[in-house]
């Protein structure tokens, strides 16, 4: 992945901004916060779920879903490491500090809290670097795998274990836009990171697809091909 954007970009300014505007403590109650606050789940048991609703649905016999659980956890898995990889490569702030800290003195907000602090049981920012998101990089790759299984404009839903009520979705790009847009709303992260880490999820997921849980007899050569 590329690093963060500068700090003296103006895309790094309207990052900030949106976080600041959408994403504070202040905006409880608002349909904004409704969505952060409803992805603020576990996303690979919440990505599971769906893929076992889909499944069922679809009727898939027992190997069929042993292959595509097989598939869709150890994409889970690399594209965490992918996450972790990078976040700690970059080391870059989360928006509570660059807030705080404001674009210049002037503009400084050091009072700012984000709006997962809320959440009785959610510390609100993570203590770990900004760049680039786990939900949004573990959803990509799910979602990469779910549309590949079953097709891009598959319906589902989704229950949160920590907001009320059910959402439905009528493909998975749709869902991943909007677990990009909970996490903004929520106060910690930025849009950049979210969309970012979104393309590195499906990136990681195209090369395990192609090159992990292979049908036997399989024999293709990886290096032949690696597109990445």
């Amino acid at each position: 992945m590329p690093p963060p954007l500068a700090l003296t970009s103006q895309e790094y300014a309207d990052d900030l901004n949106e976080v600041r505007e959408n994403g504070s403590l202040s905006s409880v109650g608002t349909p904004h916060a409704e969505t952060a606050l409803f992805w603020a789940l576990n996303t690979p048991l919440a990505w599971n779920r769906i893929a076992a609703q889909i499944s069922a649905a679809r009727g898939l016999t027992l190997t069929e879903n042993a292959h595509l659980f097989a598939l869709l956890n150890l994409t889970l898995s690399d594209a965490l490491i992918a996450c972790w990889d990078t976040k700690y490569r970059y080391v870059f702030w989360r928006p509570i500090t660059a807030i705080r800290a404001g674009l210049t003195p002037t503009d400084a907000d050091p009072l700012w809290e984000p709006l997962l602090d809320s959440l009785p049981r959610n510390p609100g920012t993570p203590a770990h670097p900004e760049y680039p998101s786990a939900h949004s990089s573990m959803s990509g790759a799910a979602a990469f795998i779910l549309a590949a299984a079953f097709g891009e404009n598959t319906p589902f839903s989704v229950t949160s274990e920590i907001r009320p009520g059910t959402r439905t979705y009528s493909s998975f790009s749709d869902a991943t836009a909007e677990i990009a847009d909970a996490r903004v709303f929520g106060g910690i992260h930025f849009r950049t990171s979210c969309v970012r880490a979104n393309g590195m999820g499906r990136a990681v997921a195209d090369y395990v697809s192609r090159h992990a849980m292979r049908a036997r007899g399989d024999d293709r050569d990886d290096r032949d091909d690696d597109r990445d």
